[in-house]
């Protein structure tokens, strides 16, 4: 059973068009097999989804691990998230309570980055893994 997982950002009717040419596609196979389809619409700018993570996790990460040899090693899922985040996730600026400026640690956890931003990351991510490392994504 293969998982269906697309986002899509709608600026327009081209857009919108393939969405239902992908729900249309994708539907009856789905519903042969008794699974259902959920369509879950969002503001590119609200919290990246949890769905977003757990297929970042699988779908992405998981992939490059597994493929991916560097100088003949290869390495964990957790050292290419954190080599991916540092390349793609630009660190942010704090200010404490002295008035230094400290950069912090980019990150993915809920309410540091928004659907849209982890959309992106994770095309950046695939782009970057498939075109450097010859990583295949299904």
């Amino acid at each position: 059973m293969s998982q269906v997982f697309r986002e899509f950002t709608l600026r327009g009717r081209a857009d919108w068009n393939e969405v239902v040419a992908m729900v249309k596609a994708a539907a009856p196979t789905m519903a042969s097999d008794g699974r259902p389809m959920r369509v879950i619409l969002v503001d590119d700018g609200a919290d990246r989804t949890e769905e977003q993570v757990r297929f970042y996790w699988k779908a992405v990460i998981e992939p490059i691990a597994e493929q991916a040899v560097v100088a003949g090693c290869r390495f964990t899922k957790a050292t290419w998230h954190k080599h991916m985040k540092e390349r793609f996730l630009p660190p942010k600026e704090h200010r404490l309570s002295d008035g230094r400026i400290v950069l912090v640690e980019p990150s993915i956890a809920s309410g540091e980055i928004t659907v849209g931003a982890m959309a992106e990351y994770m095309r950046q991510v695939e782009a970057h893994a498939a075109s450097t490392y010859g990583v295949v994504f299904d």
